[in-house]
């Protein structure tokens, strides 16, 4: 009796111990955030509760997803080496679109598996927005964020703060009439002292924050137009906007290439995120449009030479800029399917389906003969 219950012991321990290893195992592998409400993100589960579907059904068939953009999709569900990371390196991490060759010190992608293979050839890494020195940094591609230095910077009065929202999404400023009926329309004269007061109010705290002379203007006038002095303001959305116009006009496709990965590295969500005013809305859709193409254009110049990596932006887009977009969505279609993947096809039109239902709508007869085209 004794030598078989002593087995049996021992058996029981290696069951205990092997069970321990698969959980300790399966509580790093990373979710995948979920898109939500259109312009942002939910983000996915790390209790493995979430929809996954997207990687199981969509990317099961793509492992070699480079790490940094397995990272950047999964939401919150990073370990503890990686949450260490400052905000400036996960930037840099997120935004690794495209690239001729891997920077130095690159430690290369996870495959399916959990072990290390060499980098993709075409992974770049593209710097997060890093603001000028000696100046603010003017976040509003996303919720508004504006420092000096480490230092955050707000505005005591709602009126500063509106002045603030509205130049910023104007590098050539905007004239005081402007001004006055998109921000305060039908006051008048009061309009006018408003304004007035936003500008001292603006000129005030920047110079608290940046300890620079009384006399420095951090809202000027050129030409009866209020904008914010670039000397002292360096604006993610003045950067993209910079970026959108090199991204049409340069001749040389390097050029072009850097242009789209540096308006995908900049998007950190929508317009001003937050705002409900009026004059945001039409903005705010136009720099999701543009963001939207610049993922578009950018995986169609990847998508001969390396069909998953440009599958890769195409995900990326639909989770961090517009889940209801039948571009990206017949995108990552049309690379499933000249790839073979038709499960995977299948698939991405029923997440089309659903994305679009949220929005009380249904796919195109355009989506739906890039869907047939392939699936028949």
């Amino acid at each position: 009796m004794g030598q078989p219950l002593g087995a049996a012991l021992v058996f029981g321990l290696l069951v205990m111990l092997l069970g321990a290893v698969l959980i300790v195992r399966r509580r790093f592998r990373p979710g995948l955030a979920v898109a939500g409400t259109s312009g942002g993100l939910t983000a996915g589960r790390c209790d493995g509760r979430g929809d996954d579907s997207l990687v199981t059904a969509v990317s099961a068939e793509a492992p070699e997803i480079d790490a940094a953009v397995a990272g950047f999709v999964a939401g919150d569900c990073r370990t503890e080496e990686a949450e260490e990371k400052t905000e400036q390196e996960a930037d840099v991490d997120v935004s690794r679109l495209g690239k001729a060759e891997p920077d130095a010190g690159q430690t290369g992608v996870t495959d399916s598996e959990g072990t290390a293979s060499a980098a993709p050839s075409a992974v770049l890494t593209v710097p997060g927005f890093v603001a000028a020195l000696g100046k603010a940094k003017a976040e509003v591609l996303g919720v508004p964020r504006l420092s000096w230095g480490r230092a955050e910077v707000s505005f005591g009065r709602a009126e500063a703060a509106d002045l603030f929202a509205l130049l910023s999404t104007s590098r050539e400023g905007v004239s005081t009439e402007g001004i006055i009926d998109t921000l305060w329309p039908g006051d008048g004269e009061r309009g006018g002292r408003l304004l007035e007061s936003a500008v001292r109010q603006l000129n005030q705290v920047m110079r608290q924050a940046s300890g620079l002379a009384v006399g420095v203007k951090f809202v000027v006038k050129v030409r009866q137009r209020r904008q914010l002095a670039a000397a002292y303001f360096d604006v993610d959305y003045w950067r993209f906007e910079e970026a959108f116009v090199r991204a049409g006009t340069a001749e040389e496709e390097p050029v072009r290439i850097a242009a789209l990965q540096e308006m995908l590295a900049l998007y950190r969500g929508p317009l001003l995120a937050g705002r409900d005013d009026l004059w945001v809305l039409p903005l705010r859709q136009a720099v999701q449009t543009q963001a939207v193409d610049a993922a578009a254009r950018l995986a169609e110049s990847r998508r001969k030479a390396d069909p998953d990596r440009a599958l890769d932006v195409l995900m990326l887009a639909v989770e961090r800029i517009d889940p209801h977009s039948e571009v990206l969505w017949c995108g990552i279609m049309s690379v499933h399917g000249e790839l073979g993947r038709l499960p995977a096809v299948r698939r991405s039109f029923e997440l089309l389906r659903e994305r679009l239902a949220e929005i009380d709508a249904v796919p195109s007869p355009q989506a739906r003969q890039v869907y047939e085209r392939f699936v028949r």
